[in-house]
């Protein structure tokens, strides 16, 4: 009995040992680990505006690369982003609520949006997507151009899909045709098409000849059609509320 009771205080020692040990790891690590987080938003912030170290392109990386692939040095990128973005909070009026109804974006009173300055001129626009893949809930940053009629591209930060399948989302061959497409179904207000289609099979990229199609990925069928609600509905609100609040963005 007493070899048992001695063997159950052990093990309640060793336990608090191990949750001691775990929560000062915890503590002393949650800045870097949060650090980290910005820098890795960061990147996908950057690649989504297009914007890639000095000498490099999205053509020097194999079409399987993702995001995480892409050499920035810390410094060089905190000085890209503070060089040619700035960030507005724009006000979600109540009449644009609507436009929310299917979306999965929390949006309470204002949305965030950042904007590429080239001087005082806005160039692109950059804001969080949201949507429901296969296994859980998509998150994106997508990017449009000032004149709201291309897209710049997009890049997913946080998703749950197969991989090899699904999770081929984060591969730069599906995210290419994304850059240059046309978004000119958004102000087409007589139309009951879908802006945005999503097709098998593309003879060229959107860069090459500019469409409404992005190419899906095979056998990531609910994958593709969760990427593709997200893009109709988060760009539609995002275009509309852009419109509206033009001269706050430094249009010109």
């Amino acid at each position: 009995m007493k070899k048992s009771l001695w063997t159950i205080v052990f093990m309640i020692m060793m336990t608090v040992v191990f949750i001691s040990v775990l929560a000062f790891i915890n503590e002393t690590t949650k800045d870097m680990i949060a650090q980290n987080l910005q820098l890795e938003k960061y990147k996908s912030i950057l690649y989504a505006f297009d914007i890639f170290p000095q000498g490099l392109s999205e053509r020097d990386y194999d079409l399987s690369a993702t995001t995480a692939e892409i050499q920035w040095q810390e410094t060089q990128m905190l000085e890209t982003i503070n060089r040619n973005m700035k960030t507005v909070k724009l006000a979600v009026p109540e009449a644009m609520r609507s436009l929310l109804k299917q979306s999965f974006l929390a949006v309470s009173d204002s949305v965030e949006i950042y904007v590429r300055l080239e001087g005082d001129s806005a160039m692109a626009y950059g804001f969080q997507m949201k949507g429901k893949g296969l296994w859980g809930t998509i998150t994106g940053f997508g990017v449009i151009s000032s004149d709201l009629e291309k897209m710049i591209g997009i890049d997913f930060t946080d998703q749950v899909e197969t991989p090899g399948l699904g999770a081929r989302i984060l591969e730069n061959e599906f995210k290419q045709y994304f850059r240059n497409l046309d978004l000119s179904g958004f102000h087409e207000q007589t139309s009951d098409k879908k802006p945005i289609i999503m097709v098998n099979q593309k003879k060229s990229s959107n860069l090459e000849h500019s469409t409404n199609s992005l190419q899906a990925i095979t056998g990531a069928t609910q994958t593709c059609d969760g990427v593709l609600k997200m893009v109709n509905i988060d760009l539609k609100f995002y275009i509309e509320l852009i419109k509206n609040n033009q001269q706050q963005l430094a249009i010109r």
